[in-house]
């Protein structure tokens, strides 16, 4: 049984119900461009829409297919395109993945967005901020600083048909047993960053952040704050 003091909504209920207070997805066809492991899908099933997930990496999408998600919900992508005919979603929602698309892809992956979106439709963007505990502990690991903020940068204006309606702050918490565990959340989020992770100097460093950042919240468990910043945008018509 969770430790009450630990009982604040998971990341993925929290990222949900931001989104929620923006579309109303059930009944629609939901893309979750991005969609690592799948639970961000999973939700967006339970709550009545028609979701399909993306990835660039195959190994992330068996580890979705052996968490239950059903293979037909998902697609492999190369993370330039997305592999969809013209005006087939309600919505398209990136969550903390747009930044991992380069930068020189990103304004075309905003073109195919507006293009694989039906008029009216919505851009849903949920980014990191570059700062914040969870943040400062990875940070050795890999120092997003610079790719947060550009993509931010670009999402405050990004032109052709999407239309910025909304900008939302919030934090999510991320509960963990301890710094081993959430090296390994890192890495199974982006393989690139294996290789520093299991560096035993960057360890120790993510080790000595987690002792000064993280909060525990009961028996050998631990929680990180991540500030969020989101983005909703109505594709116009025409």
């Amino acid at each position: 049984m969770k430790n009450p003091e630990s009982a604040a909504a998971s990341p993925v209920e929290r990222h949900f119900a931001e989104l929620s207070s923006t579309v109303d997805v059930a009944g629609r066809d939901v893309l979750d461009a991005g969609c690592g492991q799948g639970a961000f899908v999973s939700r967006l099933r339970q709550a009545g829409a028609r979701a399909h997930g993306l990835e660039v990496d195959e190994r992330t999408l068996d580890a979705a297919r052996e968490a239950g998600i059903a293979a037909s919900w998902l697609t492999l992508g190369d993370g330039h395109t997305l592999p969809y005919p013209d005006g087939a979603f309600d919505c398209v929602c990136f969550i903390f993945s747009f930044h991992h698309v380069p930068a020189a892809v990103q304004p075309g992956m905003l073109e195919e967005v507006a293009r694989v979106l039906r008029p009216g439709g919505h851009l849903f963007v949920s980014e990191p901020e570059p700062f914040g505990a969870m943040t400062e502990v990875i940070k050795p690991i890999d120092d997003e600083t610079e790719v947060r903020t550009r993509s931010q940068v670009l999402l405050e204006a990004p032109g052709g048909p999407l239309r910025l309606q909304r900008e939302i702050t919030y934090a999510i918490e991320r509960e963990v047993a301890d710094a081993a565990a959430l090296i390994e959340m890192a890495v199974g989020v982006d393989r690139t960053r294996a290789e520093r992770a299991a560096d035993p100097e960057i360890a120790g460093e993510v080790v000595r952040r987690f002792e000064r950042h993280a909060r525990p919240v009961g028996a050998n468990r631990y929680m990180l704050d991540q500030p969020c910043r989101a983005f909703s945008f109505l594709r116009a018509d025409g």
